[in-house]
């Protein structure tokens, strides 16, 4: 009977490559021919959407576009505040050796810098410095050899094999759609001038061949009112969503990881049933990637030979990526904020932009530390008729701690930060108190490398010949010596050497031990197997 390797497949994860990529997208932007002259900018922001990405060999190309908003006190008298909103089309390609078409991308875009300035007062250049986080992963069969067949005598070294196995991914888009009324006590809306969306994941719910994701879709807009002062609120919405990603072999008792971004947002200015603009049509793209773990043990073949034939076992290393654990959590950091020497005093402060930059990861055991920036910008109204709009900007250190149990140095991570609510409220004409609420995930992936037997060729024609051995063999044991490797060096097994050499416990033996190999034993177990 020819020798068989009989094998048990395991899917699992690789990670391909990562590579964080920074560009620089710049544009000179013209004031729209309905807005006023520029007198002053006061506040701009940025977000990145990633449209679409495709993996091809060796690299993968993102496209995306920055959506860009410029606050700005206008040349008109009073100075009042008016808006623009920009967007840029950016495609980039980012180099990941190994990576090939079919394999698995994702792709964070953090916004690092919005720097803008005025060319004249109908231009302005406005610079966005953004990372894109790039990670591409290989979904593989492996196929753990677990028996081997066809020599009766074949010595099997086996090991316990724990990894958690993926059992399904998915990435999927979906359509959020909502009517947003006014509350009663905002006035009426005569121009959205900002408007804010976030993303925020409440639950993750695993069940069969699904995974239910619930959260908000938070919009915050900043507008002017329609009323004789033309005065600057703020009104701010939840959309609660709940979205199934299907996974058809997921069961209730497995563990997932999910992820959710904004593709598109927008809104459009409606009226309700008085004629009067205070409703909100929201429309939302979500992208949602999903994968489905299991914990699997099994076990493996590590080692064999046979003691009578002469048997070349083929071994390969493999490495794999297993889920070690992720954390999602919230930071508060507060702080104030006060104007400068020189700054016209606070009337009013109408928003606050908040940029989040994570500087650093430190991993611990079974902890992780998130150390960062916010660069924070307070528009205000000022009591000082010549700048009735005012901005001041600075940056807040902030550090969140993540408990993640088996957390080791070494391992890999992935951190995405974003500011989910900012509020503030004014203390006196000089100084504003700042809250805001980050949200803060962090997933950790180990490397595991495996030596695998794969393959197998028994010589034919080829035994041992006992007749040439030595009658008594004393073997001391040296570093790293096993009984099992002393078994087949010698064409004997664990057991007979365990039984002549009094060895309670085969796999505890130390250095210095001397283990005698006798020549009938390894004879009389080859005349038992024929």
């Amino acid at each position: 009977m020819p020798l068989e390797l009989m094998k048990s497949p395991l899917k699992v994860c690789k990670i391909v490559g990562e590579n964080v990529f920074s560009t620089v997208v710049e544009e000179d932007i013209n004031v729209p021919d309905a807005n006023p002259d520029l007198y002053k900018i006061l506040a701009p922001s940025a977000v990145v959407v990633i449209k679409d990405c495709e993996v091809m060999t060796d690299k993968v190309m993102v496209n995306g576009q920055v959506l860009m908003n410029i606050l700005y006190a206008a040349d008109l008298e009073g100075k009042p505040m008016y808006s623009m909103d920009v967007s840029a089309n950016f495609s980039q390609g980012i180099e990941i050796p190994g990576a090939k078409t079919k394999m698995r991308e994702s792709v964070n875009a953090v916004v690092q810098l919005v720097d803008c300035r005025m060319l004249n007062s109908r231009k302005l250049n406005i610079r966005i410095i953004m990372d894109l986080n790039c990670r591409v992963e290989e979904i593989s069969e492996l196929e753990l050899a677990t028996d081997i067949r066809g020599l009766p005598d074949m010595q099997l070294l086996r090991e316990p094999c724990k990894v958690k196995q993926i059992v399904g991914h998915n990435k999927d888009e979906y359509e959020l759609s909502q009517e947003l009324a006014l509350p009663g006590d905002k006035p009426t809306i005569d121009k959205v001038l900002k408007a804010d969306y976030k993303v925020v994941v409440k639950d993750e719910k695993l069940m069969d061949g699904k995974i239910e994701v619930s959260g908000v879709v938070g919009v915050s807009i900043l507008y002017r009112a329609l009323d004789e002062l033309q005065s600057l609120d703020i009104s701010e919405f939840e959309v609660p969503f709940t979205q199934y990603i299907e996974i058809p072999a997921a069961e209730r008792d497995m563990e997932c990881m999910t992820d959710s971004s904004l593709k598109e947002c927008y809104l459009e200015l409606g009226e309700d049933a008085n004629g009067d603009k205070r409703v909100l049509n929201l429309f939302v793209v979500l992208k949602m990637n999903a994968k489905v773990y299991k914990d699997t043990e099994q076990d493996m073949i590590v080692d064999a030979y046979s003691p009578t034939n002469v048997v070349e076992i083929g071994k390969d290393m493999y490495k794999m990526h297993e889920c070690v654990g992720k954390n999602r959590s919230n930071a508060v950091v507060k702080e104030t904020l006060g104007i400068r020497h020189g700054d016209p005093e606070i009337e009013k402060v109408c928003c606050v932009n908040v940029l989040p930059v994570v500087n650093d990861v430190k991993l611990m055991d079974d902890r992780v530390a998130v150390e960062g920036m916010m660069e924070c910008t307070a528009v205000y109204q000022s009591s000082y008729s010549a700048e009735p709009m005012y901005s001041i900007t600075e940056q807040i250190p902030f550090r969140h701690y993540a408990d993640i149990p088996g957390t080791k140095l070494g391992m890999h991570h992935g951190v995405k930060c974003s500011a989910d609510h900012v509020m503030f409220s004014q203390i006196n004409s000089e100084v504003m108190e700042l809250r805001v609420v980050l949200s803060i995930s962090v997933e950790i992936m180990k490397q595991t490398e495996k030596k695998l037997v794969n393959r197998l060729e028994e010589k034919d024609g080829v035994t041992v010949d006992y007749n040439k051995l030595p009658a008594v063999t004393v073997y001391m044991l040296q570093k790293g010596d096993t009984l099992w490797s002393i078994a087949k060096r010698y064409n004997t097994t664990v057991d007979a050497l365990a039984r002549l050499n009094n060895i309670e416990n085969p796999s505890k033996v130390s250095p210095g031990m001397h283990v005698m190999v006798l020549k009938n034993i390894r004879m009389n177990q080859s005349a038992a197997q024929k």
